[in-house]
């Protein structure tokens, strides 16, 4: 006797991009990100995939390790004491450095077209609302990385 399985039509295209899913494994991420709580969960998130992260708290402290190390993918806060992720980012692209040319990740909670726009205007590459999904963070990265 056989048994046979039918999906959903709501079910099949979450399990068809879970079998497309692009690892994020061997990656390098630097995470720009003021609040500890979501900096945490980023990190654990990552480190499951088997993602290389390094986390800071403001925009100044991204710039400065990006100055010194290469990163596949940099996520960027808006919102963080001492500079703000647009301002981090328009420096960043500007420096003539080893991540220069790196994508660049937005993290904000405001979703706004024009918070958008001025993301791109910043340099940004593309952008993830909080609150996120380990699945949404892959997705945006993978997408950048290998151009879904």
């Amino acid at each position: 006797m056989s048994h046979s399985i039918r999906l959903s039509d709501s079910s099949a295209p979450r399990l068809a991009r879970a079998r497309q899913r692009v690892t994020l494994a061997g990656l390098k991420i630097l995470v720009a990100e003021d609040v500890e709580m979501v900096r945490d969960l980023i990190t654990i998130l990552l480190t499951r995939e088997q993602v290389s992260v390094t986390s800071v708290d403001n925009g100044q402290a991204a710039l400065d390790m990006a100055a010194t190390q290469a990163f596949d993918v940099i996520l960027m806060d808006m919102s963080m004491p001492i500079m703000g992720g647009f301002e981090a980012t328009r420096r960043l692209r500007q420096s003539g450095g080893p991540n220069a040319h790196t994508p660049v990740i937005a993290l904000t909670a405001n979703v706004s077209k024009a918070e958008i726009a001025q993301c791109q205007r910043a340099g940004m590459d593309g952008h993830v609302p909080k609150p996120f999904s380990l699945e949404a963070l892959s997705d945006a990265i993978s997408g950048l990385l290998h151009g879904e």
